[in-house]
Order: C-alpha cells, then sequence, then structure tokens
C-alpha cells in the first residue's frame, strides 16, 4: 500500500501576458507555504516565453514544456501516466492557490482512487455533440456515452440517488497513479489528444473525465468531490485583479484555494 506521504502537486500552466505570468509563481508560493517539502511538476502549456518569468528559484519544481499544444486540462493526467513522480498526484490550474493545508494525507489512507477537487451539475449537457465527437475516439466507450445521453434532464444529486454523475471542474483532482494507469488502459485514454485542440474542446474534457470517473469509481464513493460544486463554493469570476485588491485590503476569502478567472 502506498505511503500517505507519498503525494505531489501537478500544475497546468499557460503564460500568455505579465498578468499570467504571477499566477504560476503565486501558485508555488501557496503550495510551498503549506507543503513545504512536496515535489511539483509544472506542465506548460504553449506558454509566450516572452512574458515567462520565475520570481523565484523554486526548489523540487520540474518543469515539462509540453509537445502537445492547447490540449491543456489533459496534459498533467498524460505525463503523470509517462512519469512516476510520485503514487499520488494533486492536479490543478496554475490559477488555483492553496490558502490552507488539506491533509491529501487522509485521502491516501482511505484508499481514495480519485476525488475531484471541485464538481458541477448545471450545463453538463453542453456541447453535446463535440462531447460525443471525442468520446468517439475511446475505445470501451460505450458506457461514457449512455450516461452523457441520459435523457433525465431534472437529475438531482443526494443520498438516496446513486447514478448521477457531475462534471470535473477544470479537470482537476486527487488522482491515484495506479488507477490512472487502468483508466489508461481500459479506454485508451490518451487518444483524447488527438482531439482536443481547443477551449471548447477542453470544456467538454470537463464533462468526459467526470463520467469517466464516476463510472470507475465515484459512484461507489457517494460524494462528487473534495470542496464541493464550483458554483457554490466562490465567486464565478473572480478575477486575479480582485484577488490582489482583497489581499491589500485583507478580505481573502476564507476557504482551503482560491481560483481566479482569466479564460485563457
Amino acid at each position: 500500500m502506498t505511503s500517505p506521504d507519498n503525494f505531489g502537486f501537478i500544475i497546468t500552466r499557460h503564460v500568455n501576458s505579465e498578468t499570467t505570468n504571477k499566477y504560476w509563481n503565486e501558485c508555488i508560493r501557496h503550495i510551498r507555504g503549506q507543503y513545504p517539502l512536496k515535489k511539483i511538476v509544472v506542465i506548460d502549456d504553449n506558454s509566450d516565453k516572452k512574458y515567462l518569468k520565475s520570481e523565484y528559484e523554486y526548489r523540487n519544481v520540474e518543469y515539462v514544456e509540453s509537445e502537445y499544444h492547447r490540449r491543456g486540462e489533459l496534459l498533467p493526467y498524460y505525463y503523470f501516466y509517462k512519469n512516476h513522480y510520485f503514487d499520488n498526484a494533486v492536479i490543478i490550474h496554475d490559477s488555483v492557490f492553496m490558502q490552507r493545508r488539506v491533509p491529501f494525507e487522509h485521502l491516501i489512507k482511505k484508499g481514495i482512487k480519485v476525488l475531484p477537487l471541485w464538481h458541477f451539475n448545471s450545463e453538463k449537457k453542453e456541447n453535446v455533440n463535440n462531447t460525443l465527437r471525442i468520446i468517439n475516439g475511446l475505445t470501451n466507450n460505450y458506457d461514457i456515452m449512455a450516461t452523457l445521453t441520459n435523457n433525465r434532464e431534472y437529475d438531482v444529486l443526494g443520498p438516496t440517488n446513486k447514478e448521477i454523475w457531475s462534471g470535473c471542474f477544470g479537470v482537476q483532482s486527487f488522482i491515484n497513479r495506479d488507477f490512472l494507469i487502468g483508466l489508461r488502459d481500459k479506454y485508451n485514454l490518451f487518444n483524447m489528444l488527438n482531439f482536443i485542440t481547443s477551449r471548447s474542446d477542453r470544456c467538454c474534457l470537463e464533462r468526459i473525465m467526470g463520467i469517466i470517473f464516476f463510472v470507475e469509481y465515484l459512484r461507489l464513493l457517494k460524494i462528487p468531490s473534495l470542496f464541493g460544486d464550483i458554483k457554490k463554493y466562490c465567486e464565478w469570476g473572480y478575477t486575479y485583479n480582485e484577488h490582489c485588491e482583497n489581499l491589500r485590503n485583507k478580505k481573502i476569502p476564507r476557504l482551503p484555494a482560491v481560483k481566479v478567472w482569466s479564460g485563457r
């Protein structure tokens, strides 16, 4: 059994301005404040090197420049599959700032295989045709397609309903590597690298991975995410400028992690 200390962080990074360059730097600083010794892997998705700059010489941070551009949220799973960085990964965006120490060790002790950080239940059927196009590139995809196309429009997640899937917001999760390898082997998961090339495609990926996690595990776990519904968790569309203003005024939301939006 894996050691409860055997986890690290994988950050997806895309820098296209001086402001977005601040994101990943702040993301790492916040992780380091809560987890001083944990390995961090930064997966860079086609950043503009004109703006890319480290604000500090970070220790125990590995940088990977992806050869697959615009694949975004799929990339950390691909490189975690390819490289045994640690047994368990916390996969986050560069625009997420950890404010408190979340005891991921407890998830490992409980044998949790996967748990989205946030979920969503609204707009799950958005852009269904494109989602189906991407799913069609997976093997053993019948259950995924059937779950997506279920016509129950008013499904409500609750303790008495174990058949309702949720989207995985930003495809951010805690995930065990052996479990991920199993998903790759069953579904040929990373064939999706051939189908995901735009922001719209990456939004579809939130639905696809949410369904896969549900079908393979979350149905048994009975909870959809670690932090809850993203629409209820924080202010939707909260910007980095607002975050900086709140920092100056000491009005930062009292949350385990802060997410900022920029629509890259």
